[in-house]
């Protein structure tokens, strides 16, 4: 379930990042899809901290992930924080 890569690391959905998937309707795979395809949000974050969005119809996904060390895996992974939907303006 957990093996989709994105820049040679595996992604990761943290517990509200997980909430914000299903209430969305959205699989990790849409993710990795807005992560690859997107384009930079305009405001920055913090360092080793991608935000990423894509437009679809009416609406703008935006996907923000954090580099992270994942113990059950023993590797370093992107932790997704938090995926959200908006009205384009």
């Amino acid at each position: 379930m957990f093996d989709i890569r994105y820049k040679g690391l595996r992604l990761i959905p943290s517990k509200s990042a997980s909430e914000e998937l299903f209430k969305y309707g959205l699989m990790l795979c849409y993710c990795k899809k807005i992560l690859e395809n997107g384009y930079d949000a305009p405001r920055k974050r913090a360092k080793d901290t991608e935000e990423r969005w894509l437009n679809r119809g009416s609406k703008t996904y935006n996907v923000v992930v954090v580099r992270s060390f994942n113990y059950l895996y023993n590797e370093e992974v992107w932790l997704i924080i938090h995926v959200g939907r908006f009205t384009k303006h």
